[in-house]
This record gives C-alpha cells, sequence and structure tokens, in this order.
C-alpha cells in the first residue's frame, strides 16, 4: 500500500487557528471605574403658578425687585455626575489565535464590572442665572453666583462592557514559557452605567468606547488561561451631543436663598448644550478558555478520474459522549475501495507516494484499515466512526482536535484523497 512508506516524509505544521471560550476568575479580577460627566442645558425657568389651576404655586420674575406675572427667567443647568468605584468582575469572552500567522481577535466580550456589588455616584445640580425673584415663596436670587444643589450620593446598581464590533490590530508573539504568548489589540465597547436614587433608577447615556487590551495567553493540555489588562482614559468635550432634543417642564425644586429655609417649585425647560466628559477604566482579568469544539475542512483536494475532487462532509456531534459522526463522501470514481486516515497533526504533501492526492495528515497517522469502504456505482462512501473501537485503542477526549481524510484507489492503478476535516473534541 502506497500510505505505508509515508509516516517518515510527513511535513508537520500546526493547526491554523485555535478559538477559546474564557469565563473571568472573578476572585483574581479587579476594576476601577472613575467617571465624570458634566452636561450643560442652556434654557430657562418658570414658577408652577397657574391663575386658575395653582394660583398659590410659585411665581417668578425677572430683576431685583420682579415684575408682574409669572415671568420666563434665563437660567443655565450643569448636571455633573461623579462615579468612583471598584469591584470584581464577572463575563466571558471568546479569542481566535492564529499562531503561525501572529494574529488574535476578541470577540463576545460582555463584562459586568461590579460582578455583583454596589458601587457610588455623587449628582449636583449648579444653576447658573441672572437676578430674579420668586412669590410664593417670597425668595430673592442674587445673578452671578452659581448655585450648587447636592443631591447626594447614588448607588451604582450596573456597571457594563459589551463588544460593539469586531476587535482590531490584534497581534501575537512569543512570550517567556515555552506555551505563552503575548497579544495586544484593540476592542470597540459599549460602556453603561445605571444608578439608583431613592428607588428610581438612572441611567447615564451610554458610551461608545475603544478600549485597548495586553497580556498573556498561556495554552494547556485541556484549553487556556489568560491574564490582560483592559484599560481607558479619555476626555473629551462635545456640542450639541443630543440634536433636537428637549427637556419640557421639568419640575425642579429649588431652596431659596434669601431668605433660606424654603422651597421654590419651578418648571425647567431646556436643550442639552454639551457634555463634558472624563473617563478612566482599567479593568485586569483573569480567565479561563475552553477550545471551541466542532468541524473546520482544511487542505484542498485535486481531481480524480471524473473530473471532479472528491467531496467530503461531516455530520453528528463533536460531543465525546454523543458518539455520533459520520462522513459522507462524494463524486468518487466508481467500485473503487479506499479508508479513512486521522492524525492529530496536519501536514501536506502534494502527489505523496506518486499519488494523485494530497496527504494532509501529519505523524503520528491512524489508518481505518478494517474499515475498508467501496463506493459502488453512485461513486459514494459514507463512514462513522466506532468510538469504542478506534485504531490502537486510541480514545477521543474532550479538547482534543483530530483530522481525517480518506485515501481511495482510481482508475489506472492510481490513488487519490478528499481534503481534510478537523474536529475539536468538546464534552
Amino acid at each position: 500500500m502506497l500510505l505505508r512508506a509515508l509516516p517518515g516524509l510527513l511535513l508537520t505544521l500546526p493547526a491554523t487557528a485555535q478559538n477559546f471560550d474564557f469565563v473571568v476568575d472573578q476572585a483574581q479580577s479587579a476594576s476601577n471605574v472613575y467617571a465624570d460627566l458634566e452636561t450643560t442645558l442652556p434654557g430657562s425657568v418658570i414658577g408652577v403658578y397657574d391663575a386658575t389651576t395653582n394660583p398659590g404655586g410659585t411665581r417668578t420674575a425677572n430683576g431685583l425687585f420682579g415684575g408682574s406675572g409669572n415671568e420666563v427667567v434665563p437660567m443655565t443647568t450643569v448636571v455633573d455626575n461623579l462615579a468612583s468605584f471598584g469591584g470584581g468582575p464577572t463575563g466571558s469572552f471568546g479569542m481566535d489565535l492564529d499562531i503561525p500567522g501572529f494574529s488574535m481577535g476578541i470577540d463576545d466580550l460582555d463584562m459586568d464590572l461590579l460582578g455583583g456589588s454596589a458601587g457610588s455616584m455623587s449628582v449636583d445640580i449648579t444653576l447658573i442665572f441672572s437676578t430674579f425673584r420668586t412669590y410664593n415663596p417670597d425668595s430673592l436670587y442674587v445673578g452671578g453666583i452659581p448655585l450648587t444643589i447636592p443631591l447626594g450620593n447614588v448607588n451604582v446598581t450596573a456597571a457594563t462592557a459589551q463588544q460593539t464590533g469586531a476587535s482590531t490590530a490584534g497581534a501575537l508573539w512569543p512570550g517567556t514559557g515555552p506555551n505563552d504568548y503575548d497579544f495586544t489589540a484593540t476592542v470597540p465597547v459599549l460602556f453603561s452605567l445605571t444608578a439608583d436614587f431613592n428607588g428610581s433608577p438612572i441611567s447615564v447615556p451610554p458610551f461608545n468606547l475603544m478600549m485597548p487590551v495586553t497580556g498573556t495567553i498561556t495554552l494547556t493540555s485541556t484549553g487556556a488561561t489568560i491574564s490582560a489588562g483592559f484599560s481607558f482614559a479619555d476626555q473629551s468635550f462635545v456640542n450639541d451631543p443630543f440634536p433636537g432634543f428637549q427637556i419640557i417642564d421639568q419640575p425642579v425644586d429649588v431652596p431659596t436663598i434669601l431668605p433660606p429655609g424654603f422651597t421654590a417649585n419651578l418648571l425647567l425647560n431646556a436643550t442639552v448644550g454639551s457634555i463634558d466628559t472624563d473617563i478612566q477604566i482599567d479593568i485586569n482579568v483573569v480567565a479561563d478558555g475552553t477550545p471551541d469544539c466542532g468541524f473546520t475542512a482544511y487542505c484542498d483536494a485535486n481531481l480524480n478520474s471524473t473530473g471532479l475532487p472528491a467531496t467530503i462532509a461531516v455530520t453528528g456531534s463533536a460531543d465525546v459522549a454523543d458518539k455520533d459522526l459520520t462522513f459522507d463522501v462524494g463524486s468518487l470514481p466508481a467500485n473503487q475501495f479506499g479508508y479513512f486516515l486521522m492524525s492529530q497533526t496536519q501536514g501536506f504533501i502534494p502527489f505523496f507516494g506518486g499519488s494523485d492526492g494530497n496527504l494532509c495528515l501529519g505523524a503520528p497517522m491512524l489508518r481505518f484499515s478494517k474499515n475498508v469502504l467501496n463506493s459502488g456505482a453512485p461513486g459514494t462512501m459514507t463512514f462513522s466512526p466506532d468510538f469504542d473501537n478506534l485504531p490502537q485503542g486510541t480514545l477521543f477526549t474532550a479538547g482534543s482536535t483530530w483530522n481525517f481524510q480518506l485515501w481511495h484507489r482510481d482508475k489506472g492503478g492510481k490513488s487519490n484523497t478528499t481534503s481534510g476535516i478537523s474536529v475539536l473534541f468538546c464534552n
């Protein structure tokens, strides 16, 4: 048989890509968030007074002495949200490694930065205005002196980072250990904060961030581990961030100044003039990864005597417990014999041993020579390996990768092969 003399000739190649699903180890991970969001709202206030429906309500008047009626008072409101907290993050993400290509990518990142704990955010409102008076209660507000109203601290109930697109600039290179690889990438995420103020949820507008990450991945016999740091720092100022957005008749309770001790009930009308942000996010993550299981086709087949390359497809499950794997081969020459080969390494030898096929497996290679198949008149073969009776007592185990290929006879004393199928098993 042509294949008996080949093991010493095989060129072994690493798999082209490895995919892992990582889960964050909360006990070994930490996050720190600082976010100062200052929103400027130019607009006006007016008392809640209405001659018919609320004659006892607060009335506003411009100037030192005030005028008649309920007047619109120009006013700019500045809302300052200051959050500073940390926690033990939880979550998950995926990583695709192309070791020969020295590249990598991160996908499906979804992290809760608090991991079940609570943070804190202070909320202050500063009012900037010209001199005006109120009646019911009677008070004077002297212009030119900003009035800051602390609303106190509120609980941050959620802080999340969710990936919004493909990572970029993913680079990979050998690390200090034999199975270590250092990496860098940039991940686009949507950062969101949710707070609770007196039982009412407050959603801070989410921010789209480009978050750099650096770290080390260590490959193990069962998967991989990662130690990585995600970091983002930005200061920005945006004019008119929400064109067309308006606040209309929003109730605002303002403490009186001269004399103090009372509350003026006003209605705020405003637009969002600008948002000034200062954000620093640091996330240090330790995560354990398991390989994705499934099927991957690789290595092209050459034309056989039908004028076509043989086709191969795999169905069933990559779960070792299911013991359900079937290979269906088509476009074979009629009434020819063949059997499957498998190996844990990939290789490539074109026209091996004088055949017309490409050998896509590396050493050591196992043969299903006790399961010889015949293509029959249709030129097809179907093979389901017996998980309990594999060549040389081999067992498929979760996390292992096996590569399969059919070798078959062809007309004129020739032989050929299909392309390869790589199966990553899981449980």
